[in-house]
């Protein structure tokens, strides 16, 4: 690789906040990329204890970094939390994590309490806007930067029984393509990654039964057409695309990285055929594995 494409990929030296850092998941794994690829990390996130795991992610890589507490979905936490991390120098990114929907919050819309729907558009929409407004300041007076949203593929179809959810997410959407467009004559980028199922520890946390990984696999190679559900590494790997000057022409988009879930239609069945396809011969054709090459060739 030259080493032009190598200084293009990197952060060199930048300030990279990571709202929603800790934990062990996506933020982790983000705050390790950007580390690795020479970037200084503020990392902030609600709960001290989860910032462990991103002290022990960046062991190793060249800082310095910071570790802040915060809670984002107020403006004078988030404030203070990003004038600590200029201590590192002018800010050149954030990327914005900090979400999800507990699971005392799913249920179907008839029966979704108003002020359960406001918390989960606080958390996942209005600290989205405070941290994108207290950086995307900075960058603005700076002339540069980059902004990466993490939303969700339900923010571009729908999560039954979790309406909340996806409004928050579909929302974040709308958020960043008006970021983008306010802020590209300052040389402000702002995109999105919408990310599909990521097995994180939040997520496994959440199952009250023991997982089985037999069965987990079976059903991620069912549901996922690349086989698998993602991990933290697969949405770091976007992030930091995004921050990076390869995608210096890049702005208003969305990344969706989900192994091709949100690709493949609804009336598939397990083999990519469509259900309503009945004639067996055909189907053991289509479903048959190929190289591709006629057999006389």
């Amino acid at each position: 690789m030259s080493n032009d494409l190598l200084e293009r990929l990197g952060l060199g030296g930048r300030v990279v906040v990571v709202a929603g850092a800790g934990g062990g998941g996506i933020g982790t794994a983000i705050c390790r990329v950007v580390a690795e690829a020479g970037g200084k990390v503020a990392a902030i996130d609600v709960d001290r204890r989860r910032l462990d795991a991103v002290g022990a992610a960046l062991a190793g890589t060249v800082g310095p970094h910071r570790q802040l507490v915060a809670d984002v979905r107020y403006s004078d936490e988030v404030e203070r939390a990003v004038a600590s991390a200029e201590d590192l120098g002018p800010l050149h990114g954030l990327v914005h994590v900090v979400g999800g929907l507990a699971p005392d919050r799913w249920g179907p819309v008839l029966s979704v309490d108003p002020a359960a729907f406001d918390q989960v558009l606080e958390l996942n929409l209005r600290s989205a806007l405070l941290t994108s407004q207290a950086v995307g300041a900075r960058l603005v007076a700076a002339g540069e930067g980059s902004i990466v949203h993490l939303s969700s593929i339900v923010g571009l179809s729908a999560l039954p029984f979790g309406a909340a959810y996806a409004v928050a997410k579909s929302a974040m959407l709308a958020l960043m393509r008006t970021e983008a467009l306010e802020w590209a004559r300052s040389g402000v980028r702002v995109n999105a990654v919408a990310a599909g199922t990521i097995r994180t520890p939040a997520s496994d946390s959440h199952r009250s039964d023991p997982p089985d990984a037999d069965a987990d696999a079976d059903a991620e190679r069912r549901a996922v057409p690349l086989g698998r559900r993602g991990d933290p590494d697969d949405v770091a790997g976007a992030a930091l695309f995004l921050l990076s000057d390869l995608a210096g022409w890049i702005t208003g988009q969305v990344l969706v990285v989900d192994g091709g879930s949100s690709t493949r239609p609804s009336f598939l069945d397990q083999d990519d055929l469509p259900v309503f396809v009945a004639d067996s011969p055909l189907r053991r054709r289509l479903a048959a594995p190929t190289t591709g090459l006629d057999s006389n060739d």
